[in-house]
């Protein structure tokens, strides 16, 4: 299972959701299942954006656990 580790990550960066929004113009709604885990599919560009405005990598983003 991997799971998105998009609050924890905002946490320790001490990012809203509105912040990350604003600066990048990902949608509120999906901003916000993508903290909830509720966002199954993201896609690669949405994870880029992330990454990059979090200044942070991959392997902070995402967390692998085997099923």
């Amino acid at each position: 299972m991997i799971k998105i580790r998009l609050r924890e990550v905002m946490w320790e960066k001490d990012v809203t959701a509105a912040e990350i929004n604003r600066a990048t113009g990902l949608n509120k709604a999906n901003l916000s299942n993508i903290m909830r885990n509720k966002h199954t599919n993201v896609g690669l560009h949405t994870i880029n954006i992330l990454c990059n405005y979090l200044k942070c990598s991959l392997d902070d983003l995402l967390e692998y656990t085997p099923d």
